[in-house]
């Protein structure tokens, strides 16, 4: 999965951010798996879908986007989720955090490492530092999962455009 976040390494540049191709309009995507989304309280802007595996979501859910499941658009955007991925994995890690996020968490700009599976509970709180063009990744060697009061709130300049999920 893709669910689309850099900051302190010295092979990136902090004023561009990686090149998504047609992932671009994609506010989550998973190339190869399952996507499910079981919370009716959802609420996502931007395109979903997956290019091979099942599609269990939206319904329940509000979506301001289109599905994309096993069709042309889905294919390209999964080699374009490949060319990113073998991007973000070949970045050097610069935190190793714990695999709870969030319950008022606050991350600046950089690269984060979860070397297992996560969970995010509440509140994640990412602070740009007044800085436009500040970038997060956040690289979990693991699943995913999130609570049903989790949020991701983007504050003093934080852009969602500059927030990348490397999930493994």
């Amino acid at each position: 999965i893709l669910a689309l976040l850099i900051a302190t390494c010295p092979n990136v540049s902090y004023t561009q951010s990686p090149d998504l191709g047609t992932t671009e309009n994609f506010a989550l995507f998973t190339a190869v798996g399952a996507f499910n989304n079981t919370g009716a309280a959802t609420m996502v802007t931007g395109d979903v879908g997956t290019h091979v595996g099942a599609f269990n979501a939206f319904p329940p859910g509000i979506l301001f986007g289109q599905i994309h499941v096993a069709n042309p658009v889905s294919a390209q955007a999964a080699t374009d989720v490949d060319v990113l991925y073998s991007y973000l994995v070949g970045l050097t890690c610069g935190s190793v955090i714990g695999s709870t996020l969030g319950n008022g968490q606050i991350l600046v700009p950089g690269i984060y490492c979860i070397t297992e599976a996560a969970s995010l509970n509440g509140d994640l709180i990412l602070d740009a530092q007044c800085d436009d063009d500040a970038l997060f990744i956040i690289q979990i060697d693991g699943a995913l999962s999130t609570s049903t009061f989790a949020n991701v709130i983007l504050t003093n300049s934080a852009s969602v455009c500059n927030i990348y999920w490397q999930i493994n």
